[in-house]
């Protein structure tokens, strides 16, 4: 079985170090050397508006400064990330919390079943941002999954509030059971950021699907170890290690070294769950 060396921990941990932003580093913190979530949540509030919305490159692929669903909704899942999906923060009345309430109610960028999606804003177009947050308005609008969104309406949300019903009417509307990803043209040794990952599917050992795919899982995992094994600089998503090509201006370029580190962050955790780490975490870094 093979598993991530401290070695090789160590020098992601220095291009980490190098290449994040101070809420990437403090996310890497987080989850291997004992650091505090808080202080990662009061990083992630600089990207914060007055009107509780995320934006700023939040999300590397769009430079607009302006709120969006999409871009809290992004915030969500980082919150979600650190205080995990099943456990309620403590300070209910975190300001970061109430702003994305508050935000949430609004009504921007809202309909009756939802909310817009990525390409849906057209500010969009006035800033620095990947093909597919460009807004064009004679496309459908693309809705932003309302998953995490509603979880945490409904985790944090007052219940008499006409937010909490709105969630409370959309959890109904969705599928209790995901839709599993078509996992026929998966390749382990390949890591493209947007296609389907088994791990996607089977998230612990523990998941009842986990015999069935089995032998995908441990393929993707060994793939991760030797990928993670041979990098050796922060690779550029879309550039440096993909055969999907995508015109990037500098900021976007720049940016996207914040993203690898978040990807890096994201497997070192995978491997974690599947006790493919050949070390112990907490690392005493000291």
């Amino acid at each position: 079985m093979k598993k991530l060396s401290l070695d090789d921990y160590r020098k992601l941990r220095r291009l980490v170090y190098r290449g994040a932003r101070p809420l990437e580093f403090m996310q890497w913190k987080c989850a291997f050397e004992g650091g505090n979530p808080e202080d990662t949540l009061d990083v992630l509030a600089c990207y914060q508006n007055e009107d509780g919305g995320f934006g700023h490159a939040l999300e590397a692929n769009c430079w607009n400064p302006n709120s969006s669903p999409y871009i809290t909704s992004f915030a969500i899942s980082i919150i979600d990330g650190l205080f995990g999906l099943h456990y309620t923060f403590a300070d209910r009345n975190h300001p970061v919390l109430q702003g994305i309430l508050k935000y949430l109610a609004s009504g921007e960028y809202a309909t009756e079943t939802g909310w817009l999606g990525m390409s849906d804003i057209p500010t969009n177009n006035d800033y620095s941002h990947a093909p597919w947050f460009h807004y064009d308005p004679m496309k459908e609008p693309d809705m932003t999954d309302p998953k995490n969104i509603v979880g945490f309406i409904l985790k944090y949300g007052e219940n008499d509030s006409e937010l909490y019903q709105k969630a409370l009417r959309i959890e109904k509307t969705l599928p209790k059971d995901k839709p599993l990803p078509d996992l026929s043209g998966y390749d382990s040794t390949e890591f493209i950021c947007w296609e389907p990952m088994p791990t996607d599917i089977v998230d612990s050992p523990d998941n009842p699907l986990y015999p069935e795919y089995k032998d995908l899982v441990e393929a993707e995992l060994d793939g991760i170890v030797d990928r993670l094994h041979t990098i050796q600089e922060l690779p550029v998503p879309g550039v440096d290690d993909s055969p999907v090509k995508f015109p990037l201006d500098n900021r976007q370029i720049i940016s996207c070294y914040p993203s690898t580190c978040g990807f890096f962050i994201m497997q070192i955790e995978i491997l974690k769950k599947f006790d493919r780490l050949d070390f112990q975490i907490p690392i005493q870094t000291k």
